[in-house]
């Protein structure tokens, strides 16, 4: 179940990211090379009208994956022991939290947002102290 679970938390961001993201994001370059641009505009062509609040399309997409990321893992390395189930957990909400910090010092390119480092962290602290 937690694999379903995390499977389709990471489907629900990527689905965001696609349908609400600028289309200047590498993600769509991506899209591009592999042909499947023409379907992606059709899809974004079905939610050109739809207005979503900014930390849903910016920041809940990261926590989606981050969540995913964390079922997926657990699902997989559900028979090792905490602290390795731990380890493997913490590497996308870390460095999701680690890019997050580095940009707010300008270390990084691109925008800090507070509410990045929640989403991000979120799923990882709920893990931690659930298991």
């Amino acid at each position: 179940m937690k694999l379903i679970g995390g499977m389709a938390s990471l489907l629900a961001g990527a689905t965001i990211y696609l349908l609400f993201r600028s289309k200047r994001l590498l993600g769509f370059e991506l899209l591009s090379r592999i042909g499947a641009e023409p379907w992606a505009d059709r899809m974004r062509s079905y939610t050109a009208d739809v207005t979503l609040p900014d930390v849903v399309v910016y920041s809940l997409p990261g926590g989606l994956w981050s969540l995913g990321y964390i079922l997926v893992i657990d699902s997989v390395f559900g028979h090792q022991t905490r602290s390795t189930r731990i380890v493997w957990a913490s590497v996308i909400p870390l460095l999701g939290v680690g890019s997050e910090l580095l940009q707010a010092f300008g270390l990084l390119p691109g925008v800090f947002d507070p509410w990045d480092l929640v989403f991000y962290a979120l799923p990882f602290i709920l893990f931690v102290t659930r298991i």
